[in-house]
């Protein structure tokens, strides 16, 4: 019988270790576990505030003050929902589907009737930073929604992180949860070619439009071996209850082959970067007794895991979802919020891949190795 053979002959299921393009937006290091965003080691730009580290990697510099200021106003102007918009998005949200479904069904719509500010250079990265901008409204209105509450007032803060913690709770957060979040949001903005981050290159590389391209991403992004890992973990630590079970409940994943979400990651061969920034401000912020049982049940999976694995070749360990749930909770954002917080963070990332991809393009295209029948009789 006839075969056809692969054009390319080995096959790298996943693409793992195939590189496809070039970017300067991001460089993950796994061999030495440290990240870049356009040459600054990730360690420092938690130091900035998130709108800071945002206009890095969309415009490739950091801006300075009175930069920033522009930035900030920007990002208040664009971020108002449109009336028919919220109307559009109260409606979807009642239906009870995951925030995450209802994000990616609105997001071609996150554009319309665009504010007179601007400051996108092309109207392709202008049109996927007013649908970046608009998330955290739109997050908000989704909460808002699905218990059926009155929704807040939009805030007077140009602080990207207090607004976005102001919508969802209608109080002014303290210093230290803005903080908190905007270094998790930091975090969050970019990280290689990450799943969600090719899928935004590949839809883009159609030539269609950034909206379409943003949405495609937000549905990679709500599977739980991408972005929905943080609401695995925490409902794995929810699980297994305390500390003292952490030990017996690994040694029954790796017996049974479950897997134990927020283990791990493909590209690092050492401690996830992100992840030591995550547990540190986990511990600064949950400080309330269930919260500190939650992160304390977590340390200790952890902890297991790496002694039960300590005979493999490579020793997995936390990666940055695996304590990000915590964090959440101690501000306040609900489970089915997690992945929805990391969308507000990484559609700005998706946006700088966006118009990367626009400068170069070709259709993105790859072949298959082709294994059914052999060409039959006509």
């Amino acid at each position: 019988m006839a075969t056809i053979e692969s054009k390319e002959g080995e096959i790298r299921k996943g693409l793992e270790g195939v590189v496809v393009d070039s970017t300067a937006t991001s460089l993950v290091d796994g061999a030495a576990g440290r990240m870049y965003y356009r040459g600054y080691p990730i360690e420092s730009l938690v130091r900035h505030r998130f709108a800071a580290v945002m206009h890095l990697l969309v415009f490739g510099e950091l801006p300075d003050e009175r930069r920033l200021a522009e930035v900030e106003d920007y990002l208040w102007h664009a971020g108002h929902l449109p009336p028919e918009v919220a109307h559009s998005l109260r409606q979807l949200a009642r239906h009870g589907a995951h925030p995450m479904l209802t994000l990616q069904a609105i997001c071609p719509l996150l554009n319309l009737e665009p504010p007179a500010v601007r400051l996108g250079r092309t109207s392709d990265e202008e049109e996927g930073l007013v649908i970046a901008a608009r998330l955290p409204a739109a997050i908000a209105l989704v909460n808002a929604a699905i218990d059926d509450r009155t929704e807040h007032a939009y805030p007077e803060s140009r602080r990207y992180g207090e607004r976005y913690l102001q919508l969802l709770h209608g109080r002014k957060p303290a210093t230290v949860e803005v903080e908190a979040f905007e270094i998790l949001q930091v975090l969050q903005l970019d990280h290689g070619f990450n799943a969600s981050t090719f899928t935004a290159r590949v839809v883009t590389s159609t030539l269609a439009p950034p909206a379409s391209a943003l949405s495609a991403a937000m549905g990679a992004l709500y599977g739980p071996l991408h972005g929905a890992a943080d609401q695995g973990a925490l409902e794995m630590a929810l699980e297994v209850g305390k500390p003292e079970r952490a030990a017996t409940f690994v040694a029954e994943c790796l017996a049974t082959g479950r897997r134990v979400l927020g283990m791990g990651h493909r590209e690092y061969r050492v401690v996830d970067p992100r992840a030591r920034i995550v547990k540190t401000l986990a511990e600064r912020v949950a400080v309330k007794p269930d919260l500190r049982n939650l992160l304390d049940t977590l340390l200790a999976v952890e902890a297991a895991f790496v002694e039960q694995t300590s005979a493999k070749k490579r020793t997995l360990r936390a990666n940055m979802e695996f304590y990000k749930g915590v964090l959440c909770l101690a501000l306040g954002i609900d489970k089915e919020f997690f992945t929805a917080t990391f969308a507000a963070s990484r559609t700005f990332g998706w946006v700088a891949h966006i118009v990367e991809q626009r400068k170069d393009n070709r259709l993105i295209r790859p072949s298959a190795h082709y294994i059914g029948p052999a060409p039959r009789p006509e």
